[in-house]
Formats: C-alpha cells, sequence, structure tokens
C-alpha cells in the first residue's frame, strides 16, 4: 500500500470515527443520590450564598417578625432543662439560629456568624444579650451531640444549643416560623428580639455580623432610652 493511500485511509477511518462520536447522545453528570440527606440543606446553601453575593441593596432587608414564644421544656448542651419562653427567652435581648450538628452546608456558616457575633459581644454575652442556637434534628442531636457541637464553635457562657423532645422542639419551630417537615430543607436565617417588649426582626440568608450586631443594638438603646424616660418621670 503506497503511503498516500495510508494517509487517506487514517484520515477516513478518523472522519468516520469522529462521527460516530458526535452521533451518540451525550450522558449528563449522574444527579445527586435521591436519598442524600444533605441535598436539600446544598441547595438552600447554593441559593443563600448567591444571595449573600448580592449588593447590600439587593438583599431582602431586615423584617419584623411575629413570633409565638412556645413555653415548652428544652435541653441544652449540659443537659440542663429549661422552658424555652419563661427560661430560655424571658426578658433578654436573644439572637437566634437554627442548625442540626450533622449539617456540613449552611449551619457551619450560620455558626461562624454566630462565633464571630459572640466575639463581638464580648462581655456583653451572657449579661446583656443571649446567643441560642436551636436544633432542627432534635431526633439526633441530643445534649452530647450539642455540647461536642458547642465546643467546636467555641461556645462561652450565654450561647445555649437546645433541643429536647421531637413534638415540643417542633412546636416551639413553628412558633418561631423556623420549622420545615424535612429538617435538611431548614432555610438559613437568624431572629434578634426583645423578650421583654416582644419585639423580633427576621434577618433571612447569611446576614454580616455587622448588621446582626445593628439589630442588637437598636434594641439594647431602645431599652436605655425607655429607662432613661421612666427614671425622669419620677419625683
Amino acid at each position: 500500500m503506497s503511503i498516500h493511500r495510508h494517509r487517506h485511509r487514517h484520515r477516513h477511518l478518523a472522519a468516520l470515527a469522529s462521527g460516530l462520536l458526535l452521533a451518540l447522545p451525550v450522558r449528563a453528570a449522574d444527579p445527586a443520590p435521591a436519598d442524600d440527606p444533605h441535598a436539600a440543606c446544598k441547595a438552600a446553601a447554593a441559593k443563600a450564598t448567591a444571595d449573600a453575593a448580592r449588593p447590600a441593596s439587593a438583599q431582602a432587608a431586615p423584617a419584623a417578625a411575629a413570633v409565638v414564644l412556645e413555653d415548652l421544656p428544652m435541653v441544652d448542651q449540659d443537659g440542663t432543662f429549661r422552658r424555652f419562653r419563661s427560661e430560655v427567652v424571658g426578658g433578654r435581648l436573644v439572637v437566634m439560629d437554627f442548625v442540626f450538628t450533622t449539617c456540613t452546608t449552611i449551619c457551619p456558616v450560620l455558626s461562624s456568624k454566630m462565633a464571630r457575633l459572640q466575639e463581638r459581644l464580648g462581655d456583653r454575652l451572657g449579661r446583656e444579650v443571649f446567643l441560642v442556637s436551636v436544633s432542627v434534628d432534635p431526633a439526633r442531636d441530643g445534649p452530647p451531640q450539642l455540647l461536642a457541637y458547642s465546643k467546636k464553635w467555641k461556645a462561652r457562657q450565654g450561647w445555649s444549643f437546645l433541643g429536647g423532645k421531637p413534638a415540643d422542639v417542633e412546636a416551639v419551630l413553628k412558633g418561631m416560623g423556623a420549622y420545615t417537615a424535612n429538617f435538611a430543607n431548614h432555610p438559613p436565617m437568624f431572629l434578634v428580639g426583645d423578650g421583654r417588649t416582644g419585639k423580633w426582626t427576621r434577618l433571612n440568608g447569611f446576614p454580616e455580623v455587622d448588621q446582626l450586631l445593628k439589630q442588637v443594638d437598636t434594641l439594647a438603646a431602645a431599652r436605655a432610652e425607655k429607662s432613661a424616660a421612666l427614671g425622669g418621670s419620677r419625683p
């Protein structure tokens, strides 16, 4: 066979192979397993991350939240039972988020913001302001799991991690507007409130720590103003 005929035959076979490849259906990437317990959480994280990347002016503003504080027993990371409305919130200034300890997507982001807020609060934590993280997976998050999670984030006195009986926790979450039937699909959000006045603000997604602190300071300033007014009216 001549060199010319050999090259012609080689080009013909290459063209044929290329045509066959183009004719084959393109297989899409395998979807996430249907039983992936974090699939919904990953999707929520992707959306919230995209939202957080938008300019502040384009993000949802903090909104007043109507909440119902159920006075049901909760258990914290130390195994101490406390009623949610009267003993956890009481008359305190509170920043609250909703997580579960085995989450690997949005919950670590929420907890990292709480940890940074803890540092910014300094000695106000546990004295003037309290942080509360409520588990949305109470069936798996008992005191040992909550304690390990709290240590991971170096939580100090004044930052509580709460679980309890699933029915009680469900009622508490519903009252706070934080319940989802599939706990892995819970939306990222924070609540900042004053248990004394009943004023609460909801911040969806991943707000900046400065934004959370601003809400706390606004509530603290309102308290101070009211206290000064009451003091000035006394004889």
